[in-house]
């Protein structure tokens, strides 16, 4: 353990073992990483006492199993959590990793740590697999034992609002490391690095400060015998009963939806080839037919978003109305958007900025820079010209103009849902030429500015979906937030997957992370999953995976978008069989799917790995377990063993299954699942 630092374990709130790491000198930051000290399984279920004793006996685990079963990486599931939304998440065997990009190294931009560099460093071994590298949480299971290592450092932002009057020129969030009261409460991210039995710690403090004394971080220690034991204990330590009450009016009412967000979205579809015209002809469509938004959310008096995806500005960097594409402007569109009676949403990626924008033109300044004056590439991205950077957040300036754009925003253009992408770029290692502090203080300090706007000034409730979002760092200021890599309207992407880029857009890679991650939702976070598809044209998805990825969306998370076009849709409810073309027409996979959803609705979902071989097999199963099921994300059929208690389960699942062009079901208690889709008991 590093000689400044000193490790304790204590009980404070809830009876929550959580253990500090404290300065016990000065300390100052100068490299990426600091490193926190180690501790062994050992260790844990020694702290834990009579609470792992418990855990043990409800599992059905022998006394004092735990530590033995947990410890070694054979017969363990680790459950792993990339630094941001678009990097992997899932439960991973002992000598399996996530892929990184190779021939294309700047696609790791998209899923990396900060300091990925100086992580690996510190994992790697000699001829062996490098350590496990997690991200704010670690998991280790052994059957349905689970033992969890959480950062402390989430608590719910509920700063100061102020007022539309001094906005912008109200002087705080100095971010000072000397003057912490912008947001004290928020320390640098944290890092694990799993080996056998020992787990080590790391903070993201790069020109960070601590006093003697002063805690450097904080872990909270969970153990549960069962999936939902442990997701209780962590909605009830972050209080996700009140977590999400600033979000409620989008999700409402509960009695109807289960608190559902949802409506449209303008990527999946059109992606940057929008206009006014393309954009008004769906806006006016949205209510003329039975498309998705119109039948789940508009005819049953539900909230539904219209939100413009990227397209519509000038550039990446200059967020201001390309008039050859929108003559009238954004204001003119959101006021189009109320007028039918939707929530006006937009795309921004506020961080980032292409080279030749107008802003780093004017102001080169404004740029994160390395140590040799270099501006940080904070992405590589072929579809914008190819580089791209950062803002320095540290700067008084860039605020400023952070604040001024999200005002006009809010309260000119009159936008009440923001899609804010890209959001790690403002967690980017560099050269910070403006206050002093990490980039962690920084960043929650323009978040923390950002949601002010969550009230527009004409009283009107703001919604932000953080996307591509360091998920330690954003989980206080924006919960809604996405839970993975882009989906796509293909089941793969072969190329990416090729050269190993773990972020890449696919709609297999999507559910594999919205799976991973899905004890979060609605424990510390809305959960995002993307948007789902009923369309039949412009995609290759077969019905059997659209069902999949609309299944998982609702059963594992919060939001339910589609960028189907309305425009094109068509009041067709013929069968796959009528229509000739062995699939169902939109109008029917529509209908088909809102049935679907409400059999579900009202039920709460858990998700993990199926211990066998096959890594992308899934066991799911209702809290009530009156509805459980698996999950095939794999190239090929799997067969799976359940009981059923009576013949109609197997007689409406076999009728779904011939719908869906999959074999037909073995009548003893084998169960075949075909590739790419999911088998349902109990409804």
């Amino acid at each position: 353990m590093d000689h400044e630092i000193e490790m304790t374990f204590q009980r404070i709130s809830n009876d929550v073992l959580k253990i500090f790491f404290r300065a016990k000198e000065p300390i100052e930051c100068q490299e990426p990483l600091l490193e926190l000290g180690a501790i062994t399984v050992q260790n844990l279920c020694d702290a834990l006492g009579d609470e792992c004793i418990e855990a043990e006996e409800a599992a059905g685990l022998g006394l004092g199993s735990a530590v033995e079963k947990l410890s070694k990486a054979r017969g363990r599931l680790v459950l792993v959590n990339g630094w941001q939304s678009w990097s992997f998440a899932g439960e991973l065997k002992g000598w399996e990793r996530p892929r990184r990009a190779l021939l294309r190294r700047d696609l790791n931009l998209f899923v990396d740590h900060p300091a990925e560099r100086a992580l690996r460093l510190r994992a790697r071994r000699f001829l062996h697999r490098h350590d496990i590298i997690s991200h704010f949480l670690l998991g280790l299971r052994t059957g349905e034992l689970r033992l969890m290592l959480v950062s402390d450092n989430v608590e719910r932002w509920s700063g100061p609002r102020s007022s539309d009057v001094d906005r912008i020129s109200r002087v705080g969030f100095s971010g000072d490391s000397s003057d912490k009261s912008s947001c004290p409460h928020y320390l640098p991210p944290v890092s694990f690095l799993l080996r056998g039995d020992k787990i080590r710690f790391f903070a993201y403090a790069s020109g960070g400060s601590f006093a003697a004394g002063e805690t450097i971080s904080r872990i909270c220690v969970f153990i549960g015998p069962d999936y939902f034991s442990l997701k209780d204990r962590l909605g009830s330590y972050w209080g996700a009963e009140r977590r999400f009450d600033e979000l409620s009016w989008l999700g409402k009412p509960k009695s109807i939806s289960h608190g559902m967000i949802g409506g449209y979205a303008s990527w999946y579809n059109h992606y940057t080839a929008i206009d006014e015209q393309i954009i008004g002809d769906d806006l006016e469509a949205i209510k003329a037919n039975d498309n998705f938004v119109n039948s789940y959310f508009l005819q049953r008096g539900l909230p539904a978003v219209f939100q413009i995806d990227d397209g519509w500005e000038i550039q990446v960097g200059d967020w201001q109305a390309d008039l050859r594409k929108f003559p009238n402007g954004m204001a003119e569109m959101a006021q189009r958007i109320v007028a039918e009676g939707l929530v006006p949403g937009i795309w921004l990626a506020p961080f980032l900025l292409m080279p030749n924008s107008a802003i780093a033109k004017a102001h080169p300044e404004w740029l994160l820079r390395d140590k040799e004056g270099r501006a940080i590439k904070a992405a590589w991205n072929p579809n914008w010209g190819g580089d791209v950077w950062a803002l320095d957040l540290s700067r008084s300036d860039v605020e400023d103009y952070l604040v001024s754009l999200f005002d006009t925003i809010v309260n000119v253009w009159g936008y009440r849902y923001l899609k804010l992408d890209f959001l790690y770029a403002g967690l980017m290692q560099g050269v910070f030429s403006g206050r002093k502090g990490g980039a962690w203080q920084h960043y929650a300090r323009i978040m923390a500015r950002i949601l002010e706007f969550s009230q527009a000034s004409n009283g009107e409730p703001v919604a932000f979906l953080s996307c591509g979002a360091p998920i330690e760092s954003t989980a206080p200021f924006m919960p809604l937030m996405r839970s993975g890599a882009d989906t796509r309207e293909h089941w793969e992407w072969l190329q990416l997957r090729l050269i190993g880029h773990q972020g890449r857009p696919s709609a297999k890679v999507n559910l594999e992370d919205s799976i991973g991650r899905a004890i979060l939702d609605k424990t510390l976070l809305l959960c995002d999953p993307d948007v789902i598809f009923c369309r039949t044209d412009l995609t290759s998805l077969k019905d059997t995976e659209k069902f999949l990825i609309g299944m998982v969306a609702a059963m594992f998370g919060s939001q339910l978008m589609t960028s189907d076009d309305p425009a094109r849709f068509a009041n067709d409810a013929r069968t796959e069989s009528e229509s000739g073309t062995g699939a169902l027409s939109e109008a029917a996979f529509t209908k088909e799917l809102i049935e679907w959803y409400k059999r579900i609705e009202g039920k709460e979902f858990g998700v993990e790995r199926n211990p066998g071989r096959t890594r992308a097999l899934y066991d799911f199963f209702s809290r009530d377990g009156s509805i459980y099921g698996a999950i095939n994300l794999s190239d090929r059929e799997q067969l799976i063993v359940a009981e059923l208690s009576e013949s109609s389960e197997l007689s409406r699942l076999s009728e779904w299954s011939e719908t869906s062009e999959s074999a037909a079901l073995a009548p003893s208690s084998e169960f075949p699942i075909p590739c790419h889709s999911m088998i349902i008991f109990g409804t």
